[in-house]
């Protein structure tokens, strides 16, 4: 196996752990995985969905990379469509300023929840990035030419807006992870960690 297929791999079980991980914090109201601190923003319930598929998505892209397309295009079909129905809806839900219920899947996160322009809408960003890495996926199942640029291109995009959530909380900066107070929740730590996780990931491949 390439190592860096193999890193691959590896980075998206992790990423898929992480978002098991948080959602069990939603299911059994465990504050620490969904945020590290109170008075920080939480990871939303459909973020951590996302990052399940997300993950997936990432694996099955490291199959595609080792030859396996049958099998990456069944999977990649299912786990690419599963992200862009919950966060496209969210995504018409900013576009629109309308609340669509998406929200409010499985869980419900209580009123006036840190930094959050509505409870369970995740950062805007945090929808970008996720329809990108849906984007990657939909790419991969049509091979276009320089295939390996746009995913490059994408993990950039992605791991860097990460790194900004990171360096926001560090330095106590809002702005850099996304907080813009009535119009974008703010990009929870752990979603940053993850997202420059899951743009490692892509420039392995």
């Amino acid at each position: 196996m390439n190592f860096r297929m193999k890193m691959t791999k590896i980075i998206s079980f992790i990423v898929i752990s992480a978002g098991i991980a948080v959602i069990l914090g939603w299911v059994f109201d465990i504050q620490l995985l969904k945020s590290f601190s109170p008075h920080w923003a939480t990871m939303k319930f459909t973020t951590a969905m996302a990052f399940v598929f997300s993950g997936l998505t990432l694996f099955l892209l490291a199959l595609a990379g080792e030859g396996k397309q049958e099998i990456a295009q069944v999977g990649l079909a299912f786990s690419t469509l599963a992200i862009i129905l919950v966060m496209g809806t969210i995504f018409f839900s900013y576009v629109f300023e309308v609340r669509t219920g998406v929200e409010d899947l499985f869980v419900k996160e209580a009123s006036g929840a840190v930094k959050s322009v509505i409870p369970g809408r995740p950062s805007l960003v945090t929808v970008i990035n996720f329809l990108l890495i849906a984007g990657a996926g939909l790419l991969t199942m049509f091979n276009p030419p320089r295939l390996k640029m746009g995913l490059k291109g994408i993990g950039l995009v992605v791991g860097l807006s990460g790194l900004s959530a990171l360096a926001g909380y560090l330095g106590n900066l809002p702005l850099l992870y996304f907080y813009i107070a009535g119009l974008s929740t703010a990009m929870a730590i752990h979603t940053g960690i993850l997202f420059a996780v899951i743009g490692a990931g892509f420039l392995c491949l």
